[in-house]
């Protein structure tokens, strides 16, 4: 409505220009008094010097505008100065503009004071730097975390600790990793989380990071605790009959003087005690060296694994192709999908799940072995079955090392699969519903 009425006023001007000219051509040329042309010419010249100063004083008042709007200077007086209806509308909405502008701001300024107060305040520790290291802020909980009063630089770090450093630059997106490190004689077991973003064509690293000692511990505690009824419950039942014949053994021939002759009988029932604890015997070595296995697992040669080739490998591997019992489904979301991982250890990983799988299938089932990029960039391979499942009871238990429920299942697998997975910096789930099937998800970090 303002611009329609300034725009109507400059038309006219220019209108009433246009007709003061041709009758000032007239006055000139066509009549008898010329002299009279100087009336329109006064008039022309005066309508010129309207325009002009309306549109200066347009011009002027968009440029004080949004001068003002650059400066932040919230505090703009436009004031009426008698130069029109259309001025006074027009200063009024530039007025309400910058009152609009001016409450959004306050908000935002009352919003960032809050996000302030909540990240110096949060729970955990944050701290933000870009490429070069140069630390943007950290806030009340980080400090405290890493014994500092203030941070310019991640390598100010250095003397704390030097691979606290080294994990605070080698963390990718997406990523969470554990380290153990001990500030000012405290040892702190830090969880460091990681998100990455682009402010300014500048990379800046958010992290966030806290001491997870205490939740470790306790959850070490229930682990050994579960790891011990295990081991309690697998040797019992390997020594127990070793007792008892032992114990039978030597009531025998406790009774048995050198001048008695010992009967077929009972040499055969020595033979086969004899025969008894040597078996228990094997059965402990073998339990021994399933131990020892949770133990040797090798350090991993990171490279770049293709997973249509890691699945082609798994399928030539298992000879997957000649079971007509199980139909097999593997899948790539995309053909170029690659993990950073030892390609031995990745083999001994899928196989052990595809094959805890097939055992699960009593009859005719499928297996799909799914790979896909994650939410957050990681990459994501999963193994699902329609076999039986696993009963609720059980699933807490099923990482736990020699914790089967496959009848001379050595319980050893899945402990040796989670280990390899936390050798990779990556990580293992599993879901089951007990009659309907089990899938294990295997999250790798985003590889670059």
């Amino acid at each position: 409505m303002i611009y329609k009425k300034l725009f109507v006023r400059i038309v006219l001007r220019l209108s009433l220009i246009v007709l003061l000219s041709v009758s000032m051509g007239w006055f000139l040329w066509m009549s008898a008094y010329p002299i009279l042309a100087f009336v329109p010419l006064v008039l022309i010249l005066y309508l010129l010097y309207r325009l002009i100063h309306d549109l200066n004083s347009t011009n002027r008042l968009l440029s004080q505008f949004f001068l003002a709007v650059k400066n932040d200077e919230t505090a703009l007086n436009l004031q009426h100065n008698g130069e029109g209806k259309s001025f006074d509308a027009l200063r009024d909405s530039m007025q309400g503009v910058n009152q609009i502008i001016k409450d959004l701001r306050m908000k935002y300024q009352q919003k960032e004071i809050v996000s302030d107060a909540i990240i110096e305040n949060a729970a955990v520790g944050i701290l933000t730097f870009n490429s070069q290291g140069m630390v943007e802020g950290i806030n009340r909980k980080g400090r405290e975390l890493l014994g500092v009063h203030h941070l310019v630089s991640i390598k100010a770090l250095m003397k704390t600790d030097p691979n606290l450093v080294a994990l605070f630059q080698g963390i990718k997106a997406g990523e969470s990793r554990v380290l153990k490190t001990q500030v000012k004689q405290k040892t702190l077991h830090l969880l460091v989380s990681c998100t990455c973003i682009k402010l300014d064509n500048e990379n800046w690293k958010l992290l966030s990071f806290t001491d997870i000692k205490s939740e470790m511990d306790a959850t070490e505690l229930e682990s050994w605790q579960r790891l011990i009824s295990v081991l309690t419950h697998e040797i019992m039942n390997s020594i127990a009959p070793l007792t008892s014949l032992s114990e039978t053994l030597v009531q025998t021939y406790s009774q048995i003087d050198a001048e008695t002759v010992i009967g077929e009988k009972n040499l055969s029932k020595t033979r086969l005690g004899l025969q008894v604890i040597q078996e228990q015997g094997e059965g402990l070595m073998h339990f021994v060296d399933n131990y020892r296995q949770l133990t040797r697992i090798p350090k991993p040669q990171l490279k770049k694994v293709s997973l249509k080739h890691l699945f082609e490998h798994v399928k030539a591997l298992l000879a997957l192709d000649d079971d007509i019992r199980i139909d097999y489904h593997f899948s790539i979301k995309e053909d170029n999908l690659s993990i950073e991982a030892d390609e031995k250890l990745m083999v001994q990983v899928l196989v052990n799940l595809i094959q805890n799988a097939q055992h699960a299938i009593t009859d005719r089932g499928i297996i799909q072995v799914l790979a896909c990029r994650g939410n957050e960039g990681n990459t994501l391979i999963k193994i699902i079955d329609n076999g039986m499942g696993i009963k609720a009871e059980d699933i807490k238990n099923i990482f736990v090392p020699f914790f089967t429920t496959r009848e001379n299942g050595s319980g050893i697998g899945l402990s040796i699969t989670r280990q390899i997975m936390r050798l990779h910096q990556a990580k293992i789930s599993l879901e089951s519903v007990y009659g309907e099937g089990c899938k294990v998800e295997l999250s790798f970090p985003a590889y670059s």
